[in-house]
């Protein structure tokens, strides 16, 4: 299910706004400084993202993770409506920010949960996935936009990225991103 999430997020998400933005910025802004604005944000967002979950601890590391994933949704969602060119840029920081916050715990996870001897195969499967695709959503994005318009097709990719995501992290072992959860430590309280 982690590989569902990620592709939709990464195909559609990623996708949609790659052949959006630079239209959007170009047509409605009128110039290409909101590009430029939100790709820097997003990689600004991603650093932050990065430094604080390698900081952070949370309890249910998955959740976490598959909400900063669903974060992502931010961005198609700030392209659908004419707003300020700072709700943009800032939409983009949101969204460099959560795919850090999944991308850390994940690819710690894997390497937890995955014996050494399968860890390259494993984690080249799991690109193979959720990049893999990429190339088609870029593909159908474009031709959608023509069809549909850009707001429904934004719409939906929007959700893609907020709803697969939080249903991924229904999956009971998505709490913890482990195989079982883990046992609490047993305290004796007969002793003393």
């Amino acid at each position: 299910m982690t590989d569902a999430a990620v592709v939709a997020v990464i195909a559609l998400g990623y996708s949609a706004t790659s052949v959006a933005l630079p239209l959007i910025s170009r047509d409605r802004y009128g110039t290409e400084w909101v590009l430029a604005a939100a790709m820097t944000a997003y990689t600004v967002g991603a650093l932050v993202g990065a430094l604080f979950i390698a900081r952070l601890r949370p309890r249910s590391q998955g959740w976490a993770a598959f909400a900063g994933l669903g974060a992502y949704g931010a961005a198609p969602l700030s392209l659908m409506l004419p707003v300020h060119p700072a709700v943009v840029v800032a939409a983009y920081a949101v969204a460099g920010i959560g795919i850090e916050l999944f991308n850390v715990p994940w690819f710690t996870a894997t390497q937890r949960e995955v014996a050494p001897d399968k860890l390259a195969r494993v984690s080249s499967l799991d690109f193979l996935v959720s990049y893999g695709l990429a190339p088609i959503g870029l593909a159908l994005i474009a031709p959608a936009i023509d069809h549909f318009g850009v707001t429904p097709v934004l719409a939906a990719c929007a959700a893609a990225c907020f709803l697969v995501p939080a249903a991924a992290a229904l999956v009971p072992t998505a709490r913890h991103f482990a195989r079982t959860a883990p046992t609490e430590p047993r305290t004796d309280r007969s002793a003393g």
